[in-house]
Formats: structure tokens, C-alpha cells, sequence
């Protein structure tokens, strides 16, 4: 590295980004936090939680995450599960069918005998436990720890020798041995590095809102698709669903316009009556969907993480969960070249990174990419194929058990994350 003027900080990684992505790393970081390394985590935003919705960050809206067991067992790893649990619904049991046909298919908890396949998640309740648990990591432990950089705007990036140099709109500049970028599909600063961003419009834009029931949901999940794209009931609380709705533009605009009950009506004829009537809807939002890659992942002192490297179709509820199983093989290789005395920011470690996630990230990115193709499509011979498709499927144990384990998250080898939890410390309690 050059050496450091006045105006300037030197830290061992910096994370750009204090959304789940960026906030969870942190966390997975925390044993060599403890032992010296020095970590900075950056956002334009604020990075404290309050129960004041203003002063939240705007990664944790009033929406909900799908979260794979997968997940929970990371999330257990890091210490912050416990501040989840009480908020987290258990899916138990999920339903795929095609709306108008017969052919449908079940996936059960007990085919993998495990407590669920998944959660449901407010973004609010990960919120609260990722960030609330950072406040124990800024404190200084043998000249390391955590700095916090909220209501930061970062200006500029430049690639140096073993690292990077970030200039802020106040002036000062900071350096860094290794770069992680966990802003966004739309990062301006990876472009300004000549790293693009390949982009696949769907055509679509998903309505997420809450829906009451006039029952229980027993933890079941339905998926179902239509000639008009495919919506979600994922159970929440014990008489309501989080719901995703996808439509073409025009019609999602059309259905954020209607009146509720007209609303509902339309919702409801999607969806059957198989999970309840809809008694009540909570606010609606929309947002355009796209498939979203990163040309590069890694390079020399800087990494790709998140919807930065990979943004999804939200319709196998995968994206988090694949950003989560990134971060924890990112963490492993960084804890182990910190306890090693190894550069962090080496261009082989982390290239050796983005092989081991490769296939991973292929499987995921062509499950949630094909799916929404498929089974939107309106030809006649397609809808009777995925009519058989989907009643073979149910009938057939082998394919259901893997299409399990590819909703459970745990089709791939877990990264193994040394973190507070065995201890017994809890940051995020």
C-alpha cells in the first residue's frame, strides 16, 4: 500500500453497503474483529436501527425475506437467530400448482426431517437484529474492531497495488486492503471501475403487500402460476400471508390503482381458496423486475457481494439466501487468511472464492431465471407439459426430495464461520 497522508484511514476491509449482505459479513468477520482486524462499514444511509420506520435503512422496508433452513442454520452461526425466532414463521409445507389445471406438487418439512423448510421474515425483524448487533463490534479490541460510516458519500474508487482508495464528497480519503461492494444491483462505483452489469428485463413488476385470512395458514406456502406470471402466499403471522404478485406493467399499475375490494377480488381468483378468503389487505408496493450479473466478481483487492454480484426474480425466494451462502464462503476464506497472516485482498483467494460459489450461484440464478419463463408462457402445449410435469413431480420421491433441499438451501457445502455463537456471546440478543 502507499503510504497514508493526514486526510487518510487505513482499515483491512471496508464494506460498502450496510444492507443484509454488508451487515451479515460484518457479523460472520467478528472473531478476527475480536483479534485486530480493522473493518469500516459504509452507507449513504443511516446504519443504526431505530423504531422510528424514518430513520431506518431503506434495505429494511415493510417487506418480507424467505428465509431457507440454510439460512436460519448461518444466521444460528452468527449469533442472531435468537433475536429472529419470535418473529419468524415456519413454512412447513409449500405448494406448487398452475392456476385452471390439475397438475400441482407438495414439499413437506418431514421428507427432510427437519422443524421447517424455511421462514418467513419481516425485513423490518432482520433489520433490528443485524444492525442492533453491530453496536458491540465497534468497540476497539486489539487495536481492531468495527468503524462505523453512516450518511457517507463515497465519490470515488480507485484500484491501488494491493487494495483500494475510496474518496468521500467531505474530502477525506480512505484506504483499504480489500474492498467489498454491497451496494446495490446499480452500483455506480462498480462502473466507474469498468465493471458492468448485465441486465434482463422481465417485463414485470411485483406487487408486495400483507393479506389477513379468515384462518390459520397451518405453515403452508403456495406458489402458484398463471398465464399472467406467478403469485406467492408465504404465511407471516398466524392469519396472514406476505404476498408477491407479478404482472405485466400496465396491469400492476392498474391493480396498485384499484380500490382494495376490487383488489382482493382479483387476488383472490389467483390464488383459490385453498389457503382462506382474503379479509383484509395491508399496503402495496411495486417494483420492476430483472435478472441482474455482475461481469466480475473479484478482482485484485475488491469483491462483488449481494444484489452487487447477483440480483434475482424473486419468485424462488432464493436471492438473500444465495447472498447469505456468499457472504459465510467469503467469511471462511477472509478468517482464514487473517489467522495465516495472508493479504486479504489476494486476487487467487478470492478468484478460488468465486469457484467454489460458482455452481451454486448457476444453479440458483437458472432456477429462479427458467421458472417464471416457463410457467408464464400461454401456449398450450407448455400449460399441458407443466400440468405433467408438475403431477409427475408430485408422484416421483427422488426429484421432490431435491427440489426440497434446493428450497431448504442446503444443496451446497455450508461454509464453515468460527462466530459468537460458540462462545455463547450473542450480539445481536
Amino acid at each position: 500500500m502507499t503510504q497514508l497522508t493526514d486526510s487518510e484511514t487505513l482499515y483491512d476491509v471496508l464494506i460498502l453497503g450496510a444492507g443484509m449482505a454488508g451487515a451479515s459479513l460484518v457479523h460472520m468477520l467478528s472473531p478476527a474483529l475480536q483479534s485486530g482486524m480493522k473493518v469500516g462499514l459504509i452507507d449513504r444511509q443511516s446504519i443504526q436501527w431505530d423504531d422510528d420506520i424514518l430513520s431506518r435503512p431503506p434495505s429494511f422496508d415493510g417487506r418480507a425475506t424467505a428465509l431457507a433452513w440454510g439460512s436460519r442454520l448461518l444466521l444460528q452461526q452468527m449469533g442472531c437467530w435468537d433475536a429472529i425466532a419470535s418473529r419468524a414463521c415456519a413454512i412447513e409445507h409449500i405448494q406448487v400448482s398452475d392456476r385452471g389445471r390439475f397438475g400441482q406438487t407438495h414439499l413437506h418439512h418431514t421428507e427432510q426431517n427437519v422443524e421447517a423448510l424455511g421462514y418467513i421474515v419481516e425485513n423490518a425483524v432482520l433489520g433490528r437484529a443485524l444492525l442492533k448487533g453491530l453496536a458491540e463490534l465497534q468497540v476497539p479490541q486489539g487495536g481492531g474492531g468495527l468503524t462505523l460510516l453512516p450518511h457517507t458519500q463515497v465519490d470515488a474508487v480507485t484500484m491501488q497495488g494491493e487494495g483500494a482508495q475510496l474518496s468521500l464528497s467531505d474530502g477525506r480519503q480512505l484506504t483499504t486492503r480489500l474492498l467489498v461492494m454491497a451496494d446495490g444491483a446499480r452500483s455506480g462505483l462498480a462502473a466507474q471501475l469498468g465493471i458492468q452489469h448485465q441486465r434482463k428485463e422481465y417485463g414485470s413488476h411485483a406487487i408486495v403487500t400483507q393479506v389477513e385470512m379468515d384462518r390459520d395458514h397451518g405453515h403452508w406456502a403456495y406458489e402458484r402460476f398463471s398465464d399472467h406470471g406467478p403469485v406467492a402466499f408465504l404465511p407471516l403471522h398466524k392469519h396472514h400471508f406476505a404476498v408477491v404478485w407479478t404482472l405485466e406493467p400496465e396491469q400492476a399499475e392498474q391493480m396498485l390503482a384499484a380500490p382494495d375490494d376490487e383488489f382482493i377480488r382479483q387476488l383472490q381468483a389467483q390464488i383459490g381458496y385453498r389457503c382462506g378468503r382474503i379479509l383484509a389487505l395491508g399496503q402495496r408496493q411495486s417494483y420492476p423486475l430483472a435478472l441482474v450479473r455482475s461481469t466480475e466478481q473479484v478482482r485484485q483487492g475488491l469483491v462483488l457481494l449481494g444484489n452487487a454480484a447477483h440480483s434475482l426474480h424473486p419468485v424462488a425466494g432464493q436471492g438473500f439466501n444465495l447472498a447469505l451462502r456468499d457472504t459465510a464462503a467469503l467469511a471462511e476464506r477472509l478468517l482464514q487468511q487473517w489467522q495465516h497472516g495472508q493479504p486479504l485482498g489476494d486476487i487467487g483467494m478470492l478468484t478460488d472464492y468465486v469457484q467454489q460459489q460458482q455452481q451454486d450461484q448457476a444453479n440458483t440464478v437458472m432456477a429462479s431465471d427458467l421458472l417464471p419463463r416457463v410457467f408464464a408462457s400461454r401456449g398450450k402445449a407448455m400449460a399441458i407439459g407443466r400440468g405433467l410435469g408438475l403431477m409427475a413431480l408430485a408422484s416421483m420421491n427422488i426429484p421432490r426430495r431435491l427440489l426440497t433441499l434446493h428450497a431448504m438451501g442446503v444443496g451446497q457445502q455450508a461454509a464453515r464461520i468460527r462466530t459468537p455463537e460458540s462462545t455463547g456471546e450473542s450480539p445481536c440478543a
